[in-house]
């Protein structure tokens, strides 16, 4: 059976279908294998859905075929004749780590049969594709892989904890830590008599400082399983106060920039491209080009967030910015080091725009366009430090800073600058050398 050769992940929209092709497997199929006969014919979200199933329930090819979807990479391993293609546009690493690192730590059950040689190979291949993903990732994104992991063995049995104390003393799928290692042997030992801990801890405690040690064991005195994930979130109240706070501040920020004539067009292209989302040429136009360079901006400030559904993610890319995202934008351009950017978000912060007003990072993102020789940021400099700032931080008036500036805004072409120079020294009356 051949693949539908474009076709996209999505999540949601197909509980209808699920049900009925979940209805028209075997007993048989009820594995691995039905992910994979729902993958090949096109169902997407149900394959991932049964994939995750098996994967929970232990079964290793599910969870390294679930780290290769959401690596972003080609399925690897199809049956002969069928043809890989990637089946999400954005990776997501923390995810990938998570099931690539269960499925190379994972441990076949003794009492059951020898795993198959697919089994094995499933998991030959996660732990090859670990250090290529980690390579890939930011330390944060690794870590909070690890601590996903941690939490899923924290919260499986005794044995479960003593395998955990081995990942840490052997820096398998997590970060190598001897004291977490002796914590967790302790907490089998006490919590289930595991023999394998016993054996474990006194060699480990051996190679520990007591300092170390009595570290260890106050950690495991105050340890507390972790909450199931469905009592890891917030409240509907904690969730509806928050949303009310979002509101009254997408409305204040909507209010404020209303004020701000210099965000137009032109210079949300010039932000987009430097950011490198490929709004195209600069004619302060908002046509298909940079719609479309808008929603991957959008899509981009998403795509982490292991909060969202899918469907909120794609629902958030609309081609129009909001007031934050507009700010956003002008942030991440800024720390890129786009000197057109860093001037805006100077502004910003000079009028309390989507930021608080705070007169030293205006002049702190300003004084960074201006070291590139941007004429409007050494006028807008040259100003400030005429009139000085209000808000946090302020700026006070100081003559000279003033001059300097505004001559080099002069010096660099910017017409406006010369009026401001000659009103400067008639009102001060004081040379600007």
């Amino acid at each position: 059976m051949k693949f539908v050769a474009k076709a996209r992940f999505a999540l949601g929209g197909l509980a209808a279908a699920s049900t009925l092709a979940i209805a028209a497997l075997s007993p048989a199929h009820a594995t691995y294998e039905a992910g994979l006969q729902a993958y090949q014919n096109g169902q997407y979200q149900l394959a991932v859905d049964l994939w995750e199933r098996y994967a929970v329930a232990g079964d290793v090819r599910s969870m390294k075929i679930l780290g290769d979807v959401y690596s972003g990479d080609v399925i690897e391993n199809l049956p002969q004749g069928e043809t890989p293609i990637n089946i999400i546009q954005q990776p997501r690493n923390v995810d990938a780590l998570y099931w690539y690192t269960l499925a190379a730590v994972h441990e076949f059950p003794k009492h059951l049969q020898q795993p198959t040689a697919e089994e094995v190979s499933a998991q030959i291949l996660a732990d090859h594709r670990l250090p290529q993903i980690r390579a890939r990732m930011k330390t944060k994104e690794v870590k909070d892989a690890e601590k996903l992991v941690a939490q899923k063995f924290e919260s499986g049995s005794t044995y479960d904890l003593y395998r955990l104390g081995d990942m840490y003393q052997k820096g398998s799928g997590v970060a190598k830590d001897n004291t977490k290692a002796l914590m967790m042997y302790s907490l089998a030992m006490d919590r289930g008599g595991v023999p394998e801990a016993s054996a474990a801890y006194d060699v480990l405690v051996e190679l520990l400082t007591k300092k170390e040690i009595k570290t260890a064991l106050d950690k495991a005195e105050e340890w507390q399983p972790p909450l199931p994930p469905e009592h890891r979130g917030k409240t509907k109240q904690q969730e509806e106060l928050e949303r009310l706070k979002k509101e009254l501040e997408e409305i204040k920020m909507a209010e404020a920039l209303k004020a701000v004539s210099d965000i137009d067009v032109e210079l949300i292209q010039r932000a987009l491209n430097a950011l490198g989302f490929r709004a195209g040429s600069v004619d302060n136009k908002l046509g298909p080009a940079t719609r479309d360079a808008i929603r991957r901006f959008q899509y981009s400030t998403v795509a982490q967030d292991r909060d969202m559904s899918d469907d909120d993610k794609r629902a958030v890319r609309t081609g129009v910015l909001t007031p934050r995202q507009t700010v956003e934008l002008f942030r991440d351009a800024s720390k890129a080091d786009h000197p057109m950017s860093q001037y805006v978000y100077g502004i910003m912060h000079v009028r309390g725009i989507g930021v608080e007003q705070n007169g030293k990072e205006a002049v702190n993102w300003l004084e960074k366009a201006s070291d590139q020789n941007l004429a409007i940021a050494h006028y807008a400099l040259g100003v400030i430090f005429r009139d000085g700032t209000t808000g946090l931080n302020e700026v006070s008036p100081d003559e000279r800073k003033s001059a300097l500036h505004l001559a080099q805004a002069s010096a660099l072409g910017y017409k406006p600058a010369n009026d401001a120079l000659r009103r400067l020294s008639f009102e001060y009356t004081r040379d600007i050398e």
